[in-house]
Formats: C-alpha cells, structure tokens, sequence
C-alpha cells in the first residue's frame, strides 16, 4: 500500500524483497488442553478487567457530565487577555487570545529555528520486521501448527528486537539508536499577559510538518522532501540508516495562533479548577470559540468516549467468555461436525453473555449515579431471561393441560 501511493519515496527502489520461512509443530491433545486452562484463567482475568472498565466508566461519564454543567455556570467571561483582574482570582475564567513565546526553537546540527510553543524531532530507523501468520491443518488423530514467517524493512519509530526472530542470524537489527526522538517546549507560553501551564501546554498537539529551508552542512545529512537522511544514498538505504522529520505546534511570531481557554486564575496563570461534582476543568482550543461552544464540544467527547468505552468493555468481556468456553470445542475436537455445530452455539452463547452482564453491569453503575435511568437500564438487561422464563411457563403448563385430558 505504501509502495502504491509513494512509489518515488526513499527506500522503495532497490529493497531487498521479502523472504519467507516455514515452521511446522505438531500439537498433542494434552497440551491443547493446557493452552485451553490457561485460557480460562486469562478469560477470568479480562472478565474482571472489562466488569470492572465499565462500572468505572459510568461513574466517570456521570461526574464529568455534571462538572462541565457546573462549570459553565459558574464562569466567567473575560472581556480581553490584557488584564488579569483581582476580582477574578480563583475563579473560573474564559480568555481569547494569540500564543506568544520570546524563545525560539532550534535544532543547530540540523539548521532547524521556528518561533512556536512546541518543536518535536521524529527519528526513525530503518529495520528489519517479521511478520508471522500461523494455521492449524487438521491431520486426524493430532492437529499440526504450521507458521510462515516473512521478513522485510520498514522505517520504524521503536527498536524491533531481531533476537527474538525465527531467524535472527540472517535477519540482524542495530542494538540502540543513535539518536533520540524529541519535543522541546518554550518557556514561558503566553495568552495576552496569561501565562500557560504545564497542563495547557500539553492540549496543544496539532503539529504540522517543518524542515529548514537550507542543507545541512554535514555531507553525511541529505535533505529529500522534508526528511533528513543519515544514508550514503537515499534511495537504496541501508539497515540501520536514520531519517529524521521535524514538526512544531503552536505557532508564535508574525503569524501566531489563536487559542480558546478556560482555567481558574489564580494571579496570571491559568490552572485546573476543581468542581464540586469532583472533576476538574482545563480547556484548550484553538481558534475563537466562545464558552457555549467549548462546553458543547466538552459534553460530545464526553459522550463519544463513554461509548467507546462500553463497546471496548463488551468487547473484552466477549473475548473473555470465549477464552473461558473454548474448552468445550476442544472436548468434541475429533468430530468435525460436531465441532462445528458446537462452535456455532458457543459464539451465539458467548454473544448473549456479554451483551446481558455489559447492560447489567452499565445499569447497576447507573442505579447509584442516576437511578431512575439505572432501573430502566437493569430491566432491559433482564427482559432476556424474563422472557425465556414466560415461554417455559406457558410450555408448562400447556403439557399439564393435555395430560389432565
């Protein structure tokens, strides 16, 4: 894919191709009965993890939902970022404002300087990957693994461990980096005559691509299309060549940024504000937004992550239940039609499982937060087994009747 939309970038010329490798292991039944116990144990594990993820997300929702509410009433809106006014200490404060740093950013080995709040190098190095796809081939009376390895390079940010390689003698890594990734972060950031914390300046991530406009004069240094090559040539790089990229967020200067927040004054600092639901507010934006808008932005993320949340917690207590049920497919395992049917079952199963305790476990968490809301939620959750209760009542009773007559 990166071949196709790049194919002049550095490094897809004259690569080395990719080169396969085959394991096969033969699996007995008793140690896929070992393998199937330490599922379980790892089913229970996740099972725990995920009731435990969702419960906590509810609580979370809840109190940042009335935090925000609070906060937008108690707010203050200032009128310009000049000033900071006494009356205003420790209050929740809205200000509007430019971005504005005296220091500049530079990285000398490279001829990098840039007025901004931020400057990150991105160092990369190009490595030897594996990628492994396993199948299990069915031979009757025991089952065979059979692994294909394949290897190729790819410009990587982190250290790939060639040691741990099906093959690491023809496949071999460099040990460390030579250089490190970094962000530099100016001091002190100002809005107006506001001074930004920590906790400010680590919302401002949008970072845009940034490379000098002249050459480095380490002849060792080659600059193609905004990236600097540590490489003899860069279009048949070698492994263990570097390439680093520059970026920076939050542009000062001439042509500075303008940025939304909301913090509690305390003097001329914007800090987080701690409400009375328990949560605390630091906001950053950028552009000119009002309160209403940030509030509203506030309360939509809130909700997006709440759903995630839920759908990552159902998704691990589904990988939970099937962890802990895979067992009973191993059981029947010599009977392929039996398997089959068996597995078919053991999904819808496990579907219903984690569907009926997610919905359980999201309304007893609302039963304490919002309780009305919480029974609601609890009575959905148990209309399954309601249901099913009321189909074997009236299957009952149907049989009693015939048989009386």
């Amino acid at each position: 894919m990166y071949r196709a939309n790049y194919p002049e970038a550095p490094g897809m010329h004259n690569r080395s191709p990719s080169t396969s490798r085959i394991k096969s292991k033969s699996v007995t039944f008793m140690e896929e009965l070992k393998r199937s116990l330490v599922a379980i144990f790892f089913g229970v594990i996740l099972l725990i993890v995920s009731s435990s993820l969702l419960f906590w997300n509810e609580g979370r929702a809840v109190q940042t939902a009335k935090s925000l509410d609070e906060g937008l009433q108690a707010l203050r809106v200032l009128p310009n970022s000049d000033v900071a006014f006494e009356e205003n200490n420790n209050k929740l404060v809205h200000v509007t404002g430019y971005l504005h740093t005296a220091q500049e950013l530079s990285d000398a080995e490279y001829g990098i300087m840039i007025n901004a709040v931020k400057l990150k190098r991105t160092v990369q190095m190009l490595q030897w990957v594996e990628h492994e796809s396993t199948r299990e081939i069915d031979e009757g009376d025991h089952t065979r693994m059979e692994s294909t390895y394949s290897y190729n390079t790819e410009w990587r940010s982190d250290l790939v461990n060639s040691n741990l390689f099906s093959n690491p003698v023809a496949y071999q890594n460099p040990t460390a980096f030579p250089m490190e990734g970094r962000i530099v972060v100016a001091d002190p950031v100002r809005v107006g005559t506001f001074i930004l914390t920590s906790g400010l300046l680590d919302k401002i991530v949008n970072f845009s691509p940034f490379s000098g406009s002249e050459r480095p004069t380490n002849p060792n240094i080659k600059l193609h299309a905004g990236k600097y090559y540590h490489s003899q040539d860069v279009w048949n790089p070698q492994v263990g060549d570097i390439r680093v990229e520059f970026s920076y967020a939050g542009l000062s200067g001439q042509h500075p940024e303008v940025v939304s927040i909301i913090g509690k004054q305390v003097g001329r600092e914007l800090r987080p504000y701690q409400t009375e639901a328990g949560g605390e507010i630091l906001l950053l934006y950028l552009g000119e937004k009002t309160a209403e808008e940030i509030f509203s932005l506030e309360h939509a993320q809130n909700k997006l992550l709440t759903w995630a949340v839920r759908g990552g917690g159902w998704l691990l207590m589904f990988v939970s239940f099937s962890c802990m049920t895979n067992i009973c497919s191993l059981l029947v395992s010599r009977f392929p039609l039996v398997r089959d049917l068996v597995n078919l079952g053991l999904t819808s199963l496990n579907v219903s499982l984690s569907i009926t305790l997610s919905l359980t476990i999201v309304a007893l968490g609302w039963v304490i937060y919002r309780p009305m809301l919480g029974l609601g939620l609890l009575s959905l959750a148990a209309l399954p087994f309601i249901l099913s209760w009321i189909r074997l009542y009236r299957r009952d009773h149907k049989e009693n009747r015939y048989r009386k007559i």
